[in-house]
């Protein structure tokens, strides 16, 4: 039985997440989803949806709301809402990594490790998805649904460190074919990415979420551009599915940036400013070969 108890995660003396529940055979689920709150309206369906998508028993899954950090300090590279979405990212990752936690008579904490081996996928409650958990017939063929879509990428691009269901600003024309993946069970495929930039979706193996989660204690960049440098550096592997599998819920976006977010791929910047300079170089060369060129005729071949 699928797990979807609600998960809220509290500031403690020690500073890891609390939680209190049963932890019954939840073990036997392959992947751990974390839908954390805080961006979608109570009236919003978001999260019921959410849970609909990854109801499969191929996964478990925890709602989970983090209280707001005892302080938020002053930063130069990072706003406030920033900082928060790094705190919030880092207090799920532990929990994903120890928990569930139970609090004893006394008030201290026993993590329970009971997700600790497992990929955990965090969701933004501001998501949407149009993938179904047991897939849609077409004709014949049958499009894969979640469960086999997040198996096939475990299995066949094993080496990745993170796996995004949801991508913006990606440097797309710098996609390269995962070996073995076209398109999942007819719908989607998978590509490796190094450019990502979000945190709207981001599937972790274990090894990468307690790099991030240490990462972000310090971190003085948002967690999307974290990803890129990583990335970037070679690092990490990421893949990512193409198209998305979840994206950010337009109905929610209060700006610019938000709109930014279902943009996918990033503009290619073209040579043409290069160009430009490089033309205005020659004809800048051009017209003082012409002055010095006239100059000469009328030196040489003037009167005397």
């Amino acid at each position: 039985m699928t797990d979807k108890k609600q998960c809220k995660i509290k500031n403690t003396k020690d500073g890891k997440a609390a939680k209190v529940i049963d932890a019954v055979a939840s073990s036997s689920a392959s992947v751990l989803v974390i839908i954390l709150t805080g961006e979608a309206k109570s009236c919003d369906n978001n999260i019921n949806n959410l849970k609909y998508v990854f109801s499969d028993s191929y996964f478990t899954v925890q709602v989970c709301a983090v209280e707001a950090p005892p302080e938020i300090p002053s930063s130069s590279t990072l706003s406030q809402e920033q900082f928060i979405s790094n705190y919030n990212m880092r207090k799920v990752l532990s929990f994903a990594a120890e928990g569930p936690y139970i609090v004893g008579p006394d008030g201290t904490l026993t993590p329970q490790y009971l997700w600790a081996k497992l990929p955990v996928l965090i969701v933004k409650d501001s998501s949407v998805s149009n993938i179904t958990p047991s897939g849609v017939a077409a004709s014949k063929d049958v499009i894969g649904g979640m469960p086999e879509r997040i198996r096939t990428a475990l299995n066949k691009a094993n080496q990745a460190d993170l796996y995004f269901l949801c991508v913006w600003n990606d440097a797309c024309n710098l996609y390269s074919d995962i070996d073995g993946i076209g398109a999942i069970a007819h719908g989607s495929t998978l590509k490796w990415s190094v450019q990502p930039s979000a945190t709207q979706a981001v599937m972790y193996t274990p090894s990468s979420r307690d790099y991030f989660r240490e990462a972000l204690i310090n971190a003085t960049v948002p967690l999307g551009s974290l990803f890129n440098s990583i990335l970037q550096q070679g690092n990490m592997l990421a893949a990512a599915f193409v198209p998305n599998l979840i994206d950010f819920d337009i109905d929610l976006a209060t700006s610019n940036d938000d709109y930014a977010k279902l943009n996918e791929c990033a503009a290619i910047t073209t040579s043409s400013a290069n160009s430009s300079s490089v033309a205005t170089i020659l004809w800048f060369i051009l017209i003082i070969v012409l002055v010095f060129v006239v100059a000469w005729a009328m030196i040489v071949l003037g009167p005397q």
